[in-house]
């Protein structure tokens, strides 16, 4: 796509996890995917498609035997292929990308005396990280293995034995988790961990995955639809000589709906100089407030958290045709900021106990509560500026 504008016009078409990426990849953070068991494999092939197809990322799909040691974890997430990705230019990362040459430069200089102590530039390990990484059952990844991604996020870059392996500019981390398996939570240094105090003084090693998407059977999954439709088709017509190739027509559907970093630039700087009114600023801290003093709430609502809440805000306002937040927006926002970073109560520990409740009461009360309602309550409860 050519420009903002021409976004805009097709930007109804998108689907639920096309503008999830787009957003993660405007916000330049990382966004948690969850889906019913049976539709992870179909998710994972959907986001790889969306990120090759629509952004030209390179990407890797993590199963659990990649997820089991920092071993596979690295070898893995390494592309041998994907300097054809840093070949394109990301505007503002030129920076960033620069640094990613040292590798090369440092192999072209000869620190020997003579000759014959040339470096072999063959057997430098020059891979770097792919641009996405699509985890599957990540939550149950091994805990090393989340903290190797959390320094993963933290300073783009990872070890291995012989050398240093730079992140692109363009990094995103998805990690997909079950409906079965989400009460099973990320490391506490990647989302808050359960019933641990919250302090400001270590929450800077929190809350690093920016926001959470749910996905559905029926939103389908469009992409893999029509890639097995082109091959189908492509069977069907193999016998006639003038028909013309699914492949191609494919290409070019892919080509018109193709989103470049320019313009990924454009809708960030767009986002960022958004306005928001005293009014929605006042309404957005209301939420907050109301989300900790919840009941059922036992942590999770933290001040990066709603540093969060707003920018993702401001980023929606350029995906609408505004330049300025509105309440809808804020809304929209805390239901895609919270629901993977609110801690749950247990009844011991629902505020009321505090004063006489019994736990049978707070059992009762708690009962098919989840994250989702709670934000929905607060919603409902908090008055809405006109």
């Amino acid at each position: 796509m050519d420009s903002a504008q021409a976004l805009l016009d097709h930007v109804d078409d998108l689907t639920d996890l096309e503008l999830a990426v787009l957003v993660s990849l405007v916000a330049q953070h990382h966004c948690l995917v969850v889906a019913s068991d049976d539709l992870l494999d179909d998710l994972a092939s959907e986001l790889a498609l969306i990120v090759r197809d629509m952004f030209s990322l390179s990407y890797i799909i993590l199963d659990r035997d990649d997820l089991r040691s920092i071993k596979t974890f690295g070898a893995a997430i390494l592309d041998d292929d994907n300097n054809e990705c840093d070949d394109i230019p990301h505007g503002s990362d030129i920076d960033v990308e620069s640094s990613g040459m040292l590798h090369s430069k440092v192999s072209s200089v000869n620190f020997g005396g003579g000759s014959s102590h040339f470096v072999d530039t063959q057997k430098l390990d020059t891979r770097r990280v792919v641009n996405v990484i699509i985890a599957k059952n990540f939550n149950l990844a091994h805990q090393d293995v989340q903290i190797q991604a959390l320094e993963l996020i933290r300073k783009r870059r990872i070890y291995s034995r012989t050398t240093v392996h730079l992140a692109p500019a363009v990094f995103l981390l998805l990690p997909l988790v079950a409906t079965s398996s989400k009460h099973i939570r990320l490391n506490k240094h990647l989302v808050r961990k359960a019933h641990s105090p919250c302090t400001q003084s270590s929450f800077s090693q929190n809350d690093r995955i920016f926001m959470s998407h749910s996905h559905t059977l029926e939103d389908g999954f469009p992409n893999l639809e029509e890639l097995d439709d082109a091959t189908n088709s492509g069977d069907h017509d193999s016998t006639y000589s003038y028909s013309r190739s699914p492949s191609v027509r494919r290409q070019q559907m892919i080509a018109s709906r193709r989103i470049d970093a320019k313009l990924i630039e454009q809708l960030r700087a767009h986002g960022q100089t958004a306005t928001i009114t005293p009014e929605i600023r006042r309404y957005l801290q209301d939420i907050v407030a109301f989300l900790r003093m919840e009941r059922g709430v036992d942590g999770g609502v933290s001040p990066y958290a709603t540093t969060l809440f707003l920018a993702l805000a401001k980023y929606l306002a350029p995906l609408h045709g505004i330049d300025y937040v509105t309440p809808s927006l804020v809304a929209l926002a805390a239901k895609k900021i919270y629901p993977h970073r609110i801690i749950m109560a247990t009844p011991a520990r629902e505020r009321s106990t505090q004063y006489g409740t019994d736990l049978a009461s707070a059992r009762y009360l708690l009962e098919d509560l989840d994250p989702d309602k709670v934000i929905q309550n607060v919603l409902d409860a908090v008055e809405c500026p006109t």
